[in-house]
């Protein structure tokens, strides 16, 4: 019985590692020609791929080729007024000593009876600079804002952004218009529905109450989004009535990497803006004839 038992176990055993090396010798077989077919296929794929990528990549280097020339073709803006036009304005008529800062000095030209007075050659040149940045930023699609909310600069920015067509700030400058744009989308819209619905006579329903407190909202709204009603996509540009006088506005310009364009006197800092004009932003001819030049180059850009 011992040795019955030992030939079976042996038989079995056998039979067993027979049985086993087959199935095995088939399955690489299998699993060799099932991968031998998958590496052809991704091969194939990857190659087909990388054809693809190589010719988009080309297609984009191309676009970048085609804007990098048009930025580098810029035009160039002639000034339609000169030396003796900002002499005339009294643009060149800057504070007095004591309310000089210091990083203005580099554009005063000699002092008078305790005034500073600005150096026009370095005005005309800073204002030809600046009018060439605006000409060329708004001819590529770039938005500009004007900004003036002095008393002296009010009339001549909106006369001068309603004409030029772009958005404009005169009576007050909302905390927030550039950091938090999303809200002030949020007035706006507010603003044109009040007075759309009184328009379409949406709202013939309400009493004399509720129309005067929609008539108080619209006139709230109109004095600090008025001028950003038609605004189709944020600006990228911010030209400024007295550097000083709208720190907040250019602080928040900073932050979101908006460039400033302005009118700086002798009592604020030109490095705080990125092409700084130095004239009297106080006399009302000063900023008169410089705000219109800056309506000229944008309404020259030909794109509205």
């Amino acid at each position: 019985m011992a040795e019955k038992k030992k030939v079976i176990t042996k038989t079995v055993n056998r039979s067993g590692k027979s049985l086993v090396k087959k199935a095995l010798v088939v399955k690489t077989k299998t699993q060799s020609n099932i991968t031998s077919e998958n590496i052809k296929k991704m091969n194939e794929k990857v190659a087909a791929e990388k054809i693809a990528l190589e010719k988009k990549k080309n297609e984009v280097d191309e676009t970048a080729d085609i804007k990098t020339m048009a930025v580098k073709e810029d035009k160039k803006y002639n000034l339609t007024i000169g030396l003796k036009d900002l002499l005339n304005a009294g643009s060149h008529l800057g504070h007095k000593i004591s309310k000089t800062h210091p990083k203005a000095l580099e554009n005063v030209y000699t002092q008078k009876d305790g005034v500073q007075v600005f150096d026009l050659v370095k005005t005309l040149d800073a204002l030809e600079k600046a009018c060439n940045f605006i000409y060329n930023a708004k001819r590529n699609g770039k938005q500009i804002a004007l900004l003036g909310t002095k008393r002296q600069a009010r009339e001549v920015v909106r006369r001068v952004a309603m004409e030029a067509g772009v958005p404009y700030v005169t009576d007050r400058w909302l905390g927030g218009t550039i950091t938090n744009w999303e809200q002030i989308k949020k007035n706006i819209k507010k603003l044109t529905d009040l007075k759309e619905g009184l328009e379409k006579g949406k709202f013939v329903e309400a009493t004399k109450k509720e129309l005067s407190v929609m008539n108080k909202e619209i006139a709230r709204l109109e004095k600090i989004v008025g001028g950003l009603v038609n605004v189709d996509k944020f600006f990228d540009i911010l030209f400024v009535v007295d550097a000083g006088f709208e720190k907040t506005a250019i602080k928040e310009a900073k932050i979101r990497n908006v460039k400033t364009v302005g009118i700086v006197d002798s009592d604020a800092n030109p490095f705080k803006i990125n092409f700084a004009i130095p004239a009297n932003d106080d006399s009302v001819k000063s900023v008169t004839l410089i705000v219109e030049e800056i309506g000229k180059a944008i309404k020259a850009a030909g794109v509205k």
